[in-house]
């Protein structure tokens, strides 16, 4: 029998399909630092749609400005890696037939820019499928410091980071398939999240990526919580419609009750060039309280699963 005082919660946690499949001549000085992008071979599938991540590398603040934190000075694009200025551009194509690539600073993609941005999370370059036909071949650019981006910092007057981008692609068919699904979450009761950031409700699932062809070098996966990363609070999803609760939201969790890591490309463990195959990651949801007041009701919350190959 339940007490007066019982108060019951449910919650639906949905992770919804997106198989991404998955991204001027000048002469370096010496007040600058070339940092390389990606590597020396990278199998890009052969057929995507435009827009599609293909591949991601990041640089961390350390590597930019020698602190934890920089703050922008100005940023330069330079399409085909080392062609003429791309102006405010946040796409600029590759020298490689149907790759274009882009910066994000803070998760958005920027172009040239004197805007004072500052960042303490690594920055990210992508390249990305831009319709035309992939045809492979070398990221080298078109001169002889064929870097795509310049990048200078507060925090370092008069010296400046450019990046490359390095590898030959070659494309390769096929990709992987991550299949939609819902996670239902136990009912709990209210009080058993008696205090901020207590956890109750757990539910073991898995994330399935199946069908993976041969042929890639890398494969990585990047969770993206549905209407963006809450602040402060890691792997915790926002609330999606059909929410009635309040104060209580759904934390996405490793298989050991980690939070899971955001908007970041992790490798797909198990992967084998030679074999491809399909693959389960071993994940688990639970209910989290965010606030000191929280209200019985339902509770939903909804990621997406994006792939990018090397």
């Amino acid at each position: 029998m339940k007490t007066t005082t019982e108060r019951i919660f449910s919650a639906i946690f949905i992770v919804p399909q997106l198989c991404v499949i998955a991204f001027m001549a000048l002469t370096v000085s010496p007040s600058a630092s070339a940092l390389d992008a990606f590597g020396q071979e990278l199998s890009i599938p052969k057929n995507s749609a435009a827009g599609t991540i293909l591949a991601r590398h990041y640089f961390t603040p350390m590597q930019l400005c020698s602190r934890s934190t920089c703050t922008i000075h100005s940023i330069a694009t330079y399409p085909n890696g080392g062609g003429s200025g791309g102006g405010a551009a946040t796409l600029i194509t590759t020298n490689v037939s149907g790759i274009s690539t882009r910066l994000l600073i803070n998760g958005t993609a920027v172009g040239s820019t004197t805007a004072a941005i500052k960042f303490s999370r690594p920055v990210e370059v992508q390249l990305l499928s831009d319709g035309r036909q992939n045809l492979g071949g070398s990221l080298a650019g078109e001169h002889l410091h064929p870097f795509y981006f310049s990048i200078s910092t507060k925090e370092a007057p008069g010296y400046s980071s450019t990046i490359n981008l390095k590898g030959t692609i070659t494309p390769i068919d096929g990709t992987c398939s991550v299949p939609s699904q819902t996670v239902k979450l136990p009912k709990t009761l209210i009080q058993r999240l008696e205090r901020v950031d207590s956890t109750a409700g757990t539910q073991s699932f898995q994330i399935k990526i199946n069908n993976c062809p041969r042929g890639y070098n890398r494969i990585g996966y990047t969770l993206d919580p549905v209407g963006g990363v809450v602040a402060n609070s890691p792997g915790v999803l926002p609330l999606a419609g059909g929410s009635t609760a309040s104060g209580i939201k759904i934390r996405v969790e490793n298989a050991q009750g980690a939070p899971a890591i955001m908007e970041t490309s992790i490798t797909l463990d198990g992967y084998k060039k030679a074999a491809g195959g399909s693959f389960a990651i071993p994940m688990q949801a639970s209910y989290i309280r965010t606030d000191t007041i929280a209200t019985p009701g339902t509770v939903n919350g909804a990621m997406t699963v994006s792939l990018d190959y090397q």
